[in-house]
């Protein structure tokens, strides 16, 4: 898990029913976080397809995991469909 300071839960815990946004527990450490902590890079992919929020905390451990796994998988463009024929 990242050094990231972590702020405290309750606070965010409480913007987050204030402005109506989900709070969600985290896949990897289990602590919820709110969807206006959520940033792109803070996913864990489970599939090609599928990824799911993780919290700020567990950020790089969701990106490292996804390095292993081989996701998000880059498909080469389609070289033929570029040429005009």
């Amino acid at each position: 898990m990242s050094a990231m300071p972590y702020r405290p839960r309750l606070l965010h815990r409480a913007y987050s029913w204030i402005r109506g946004k989900h709070w969600i527990p985290c896949p990897l450490c289990k602590k919820g976080f709110g969807e206006h902590e959520w940033l792109a890079e803070h996913e864990l992919w489970i599939t090609e397809r599928d990824v799911v929020a993780v919290c700020p905390r567990c950020g790089d451990d969701a990106r490292q995991r996804n390095r292993d796994a081989g996701y998000p998988l880059q498909k080469a463009p389609d070289r033929e469909a570029d040429v005009d024929g």
